[in-house]
Parts: structure tokens; C-alpha cells; sequence
């Protein structure tokens, strides 16, 4: 596995830019992770105010740089507006596994962008030497299993799915 970048590298797909989260898009962060609905399956409280945002930008900011995780928002490209995020998380020392992550804008399900933009992230992935690509789904999480089914994970036991390439 290569080292992890300490920038995270802009991914483009037909509908979508996934670039790094910055302060200017604290007001759609929280549309999205304040919403119960889009928090239901993630096992956190949706974000209580505002400045929640900005703890959390801090916290992705500091995991990028000491290699922890990689989080990417994710911005259609005919509107430059953020309807999600997605990265790579969960990394161990010597493995080339990771976690794949994902929120997206309740607004914006069903539209097929989420497996867009997974498949780019993926890909990055693949570039990076991870071979073992992990979810965690809720059990009653549907949509999800049924997505992350669709770009070939395998349930494993009880909320894993895999992936191995």
C-alpha cells in the first residue's frame, strides 16, 4: 500500500466534483448531518447547531493530516452545490484495507449519485494499493445494502459488507 496523501486529490465523475471539505460549505454540512432522517443509520445524533460544522471540519482536517482518514464532499458539478460526503476511513498499519463512508443529501437520493461517486473513490482506492474495501450497514439500512451490493461488496456478518480486489 502507498502512504496516504496529506492532500486530498480532487476526483471528478460525470455529475460530480469530490474535493476537500473547506468552512464554505458549513451551511450544506449541516443540512445534510443535522437532518435525523440522513442521521438515522449513521448511530450519531444529527448535529445540533452550526457550530458543530466546524468541530467536525477540524476533525477531518486533522485526520487527513496525520493519515487517518480521507473525506471528500461531494459537489455537482452543474451546480457547484455540496450534497454529500464519502472517504476512506478505519486504515491499519500494514493492512491495505479501508472503510468505505458515505452521506448524502436526502434531497438527492435515488439519483444514482452516491454509486457514482463511491466508484470514483474506489478506483482512488485501488490506486493507493488498498485491495479490502469494508462497510458497516445497518441491518435496516436498505438503500444502502442494495447500493453497496450493486458495486460488488458481500455481506459478511452482521453490519459488515466486503470487498476484495
Amino acid at each position: 500500500m502507498l502512504p496516504l496523501p496529506r492532500e486530498l486529490p480532487v476526483l471528478l465523475t460525470p455529475r460530480l466534483l469530490l474535493r476537500p471539505l473547506g468552512v464554505q460549505d458549513s451551511a450544506d454540512l449541516f443540512a445534510i448531518y443535522g437532518d435525523p432522517e440522513v442521521m438515522r443509520f449513521v448511530g450519531e445524533q444529527p448535529f445540533p447547531e452550526l457550530a458543530t460544522v466546524s468541530q467536525m471540519l477540524a476533525s477531518v482536517e486533522r485526520l487527513l493530516a496525520v493519515g487517518e482518514s480521507l473525506e471528500w464532499g461531494l459537489v455537482l458539478r452543474e451546480s457547484g452545490h455540496l450534497v454529500g460526503t464519502c472517504g476512506l476511513h478505519s486504515f491499519e498499519t500494514g493492512l491495505p484495507q479501508a472503510e468505505l463512508g458515505c452521506m448524502l443529501a436526502r434531497s438527492h437520493w435515488g439519483r444514482g449519485l452516491m454509486g457514482e461517486a463511491l466508484s470514483a473513490v474506489m478506483e482512488y482506492a485501488g490506486e493507493l494499493g488498498i485491495h479490502t474495501l469494508l462497510a458497516d450497514i445497518e441491518p435496516d439500512n436498505l438503500p444502502s445494502q442494495r447500493l453497496f451490493r450493486r458495486l460488488d461488496f458481500v455481506w459478511q456478518q452482521g453490519t459488515l459488507y466486503r470487498l476484495e480486489r
